[in-house]
């Protein structure tokens, strides 16, 4: 069992002790919680005027000094420090950055909420207004295209969306997402990228005729419902046909979502050849989706642990350059994934930064740090941390979990990908 933190004066400190700052706004350190490397951070301590610090006796090399005897002077003030001054800067550009990239993140949940909005609003129009619908769907499949193609790198991010009966339009809109950015990587032409995301936005449209006590069943289905399910691959071509201004390609995506390159996946057990390059990567997108985002929440991996499973256990049912490409678009750690850092800091994965995989950004877990101002952080501003392990939800101290408040459903949105043409 972990000690507890001891309260303990600055007098008391020494190189070698672990310590935790109460309040991250008092002094110029990135992190409140770090162990003392050398006389100079020692120096530094003493000079912001703070009286006392929580020591983590555990994790420190050596003990706190004993307490300063009634009567003695107090140390001399350590002389004017201009590197001090120069951290107090860098924190207060953080602290902006940190401003800037909490309204970003503010306006992609803003858009993801308007972007499910419209897809709740199509799909359940589809029939009484295939016009209409139709032209919603391809205008937000277009902005989402036009988005992408004008930005050189596409940041996808995790938003919080709450699970519930939206859960179909989240899909629908997440798998448009990841089949978009994959289309992208995988430098498909504007053309096919707007029959992609028509594809991807309308792939499970049969679920419709689906029963809801098997939609909504979140014990294993039996052999019957599970064949019944799979229905909704033949329902949904059949109507895509009778919609007005449906693609051949978006109908084949809707055909061929669940086929496989080994012949396992259904309904027609294609085999490579038979199975079209869109729909291979709309197959990709939805299995990682569904494999994030179980009816049951238990049940669910962590996007890391979805990437991994894709890659070593169902290689043989993927193309495996657009497996690739898809895991260097996710990152090796995918938003949404849990992190502990080099120097026991934890944070949830935000977002992933092109070209630099290995150094994502971060919500970090801050306990100085009120839960609605948590910490971001860039860690490719950080070179010297390093990620040192992913831990699983169920791993997580309560303080923690609730502070990083990992999503119970893992959603993706890209910055600015409505803006082209809803103006959201």
């Amino acid at each position: 069992m972990d000690e507890p933190e001891q309260r303990v004066s600055i007098d008391q400190l020494q190189v070698g002790m672990h310590i935790r700052l109460e309040t991250w706004m008092d002094h110029p350190f990135l992190f409140s919680s770090f162990k003392i490397r050398n006389e100079k951070q020692l120096q530094q301590l003493r000079s912001l005027g703070i009286s006392h610090v929580l020591c983590d006796l555990g994790k420190s090399d050596l003990p706190p000094l004993p307490p300063r005897t009634a009567g003695a002077p107090p140390p001399p003030p350590p002389p004017p420090d201009p590197e001090l001054e120069a951290m107090w800067e860098e924190k207060k550009r953080r602290r902006d950055r940190l401003l800037r990239q909490r309204e970003a993140l503010g306006q992609c949940e803003r858009q993801f909420a308007a972007g499910a909005s419209t897809v709740k609003s199509l799909l359940r129009n589809l029939f009484s207004r295939p016009h209409e619908s139709i032209e919603q769907a391809q205008s937000l499949v277009s902005g989402m295209v036009d988005s992408m193609l004008a930005d050189k790198d596409v940041v996808l991010h995790l938003v919080n969306a709450k699970a519930g009966d939206e859960n179909a339009y989240y899909h629908a809109l997440n798998v448009t997402v990841l089949a978009l950015i994959l289309g992208k990587e995988a430098q498909l032409s504007a053309g096919d990228m707007r029959g992609l995301g028509l594809g991807a936005l309308l792939h499970d449209i049969g679920r419709e005729k689906i029963p809801s006590q098997i939609l909504l069943n979140k014990s294993p289905w039996t052999k019957a419902e599970c064949s019944f399910y799979q229905q909704h691959v033949a329902y949904g071509v059949d109507m895509a046909r009778r919609l007005p201004g449906m693609s051949d390609t978006a109908t084949e995506i809707i055909a061929k979502h669940h086929e496989m390159l080994d012949g396992s996946g259904y309904p027609e057990r294609l085999k490579e050849g038979q199975i079209g390059r869109l729909a291979r990567i709309v197959g990709i997108a939805n299995a990682f989706d569904n494999l994030c985002n179980r009816p049951n929440p238990g049940d669910s991996m962590t996007p890391a642990e979805a990437i991994s499973f894709m890659f070593k256990k169902e290689t043989g049912k993927y193309d495996l350059v657009l497996l690739q490409l898809f895991i260097r678009c996710m990152g090796v750690y995918p938003p949404g994934t849990v992190v502990q850092l080099s120097n026991g800091q934890i944070g949830l994965v935000m977002s992933v930064n092109p070209g630099q995989l290995l150094h994502p950004s971060l919500l970090l877990y801050e306990p100085g740090v009120p839960k609605e101002e948590a910490l971001w952080m860039d860690m490719r501003e950080s070179p010297e941390l390093g990620i040192a392990k992913v831990l699983r939800p169920a791993e997580l101290d309560r303080a923690v979990l609730a502070y990083l408040d990992p999503r119970t459903r893992v959603s993706y949105f890209t910055e600015g990908a409505l803006t082209a043409r809803r103006g959201v």
